[in-house]
């Protein structure tokens, strides 16, 4: 038996009494990792009787700039009396597609067991899909990619659920060109889910990370709502 084995068998058989789960797993890693059920990353943030809105944040940061804009939008969508479901994406363990095709050959299942398996529903049952992302190197964050990505495996012979979408970014620059590259992106995967885009905000000039507080301006966060409250 491999040494690696070897040790890796005794400390799961052992582990319960000397090491603990915890210490086992930082060991051998988190591969496959979802959160726990009873965690704070899915939240369903109001119940109306309008559209089911979807709203992935896919900062990192919470109570950040790109937070604060997608609760602004928040705020208008249930002041309009819509259903919001808000998934902080960027907290979440959710991998890249591995091309392996077992989606398509088995019943549209991917076969990658994280936390994508928790949004697959919520996808599924709601009109609209908001994507809310800071501008990471000149694009959408790679936790958003991913989820795009992983949509793959519910397509029917490359044809995808019709849905309402919008998306939200945040960045630090405030030029014309800035958010040119993500809204081009957002074009193209709007077209994929039936061409109905139903609104974009782009809120440019906020501090980030780099300074010591992080700060977005009033009128980001005031759009932002009144694009929520004239969804229809």
């Amino acid at each position: 038996m491999e040494r690696r084995n070897f040790l890796r068998n005794s400390l799961l058989a052992t582990g319960g009494m000397i090491l603990g789960g915890s210490i086992i797993y930082r060991i051998f890693g988190d591969k496959g990792k979802t959160s726990e059920p009873n965690d704070t990353n899915i939240k369903l943030v109001y119940q109306g009787n309008k559209k089911n809105v979807l709203v992935l944040m896919s900062a990192g940061a919470r109570n950040g700039n790109t937070d604060r804009l997608t609760d602004a939008y928040i705020n208008g969508l249930a002041e309009a009396g819509h259903t919001v479901t808000k998934v902080f994406l960027g907290s979440m363990h959710i991998e890249g597609c591995r091309g392996c095709g077992v989606c398509q050959r088995r019943g549209n299942v991917c076969a990658i067991k994280d936390d994508m398996q928790r949004i697959y529903p919520l996808f599924k049952q709601c009109d609209v899909l908001v994507m809310a992302s800071p501008l990471y190197f000149w694009t959408v964050t790679s936790h958003l990619k991913a989820f795009i990505e992983r949509l793959y495996a519910i397509s029917v012979k490359d044809k995808y659920p019709t849905k309402e979408t919008v998306l939200l970014m945040t960045a630090g620059d405030d030029n014309a060109e800035t958010f040119a590259h993500p809204l081009r992106y957002f074009h193209i995967i709007a077209e994929i889910f039936g061409g109905k885009e139903v609104g974009h905000y782009f809120a440019g000039g906020c501090t980030g990370c780099e300074n010591i507080t992080r700060h977005i301006d009033k009128k980001h966060l005031d759009n932002a709502y009144q694009l929520g409250l004239n969804l229809v």
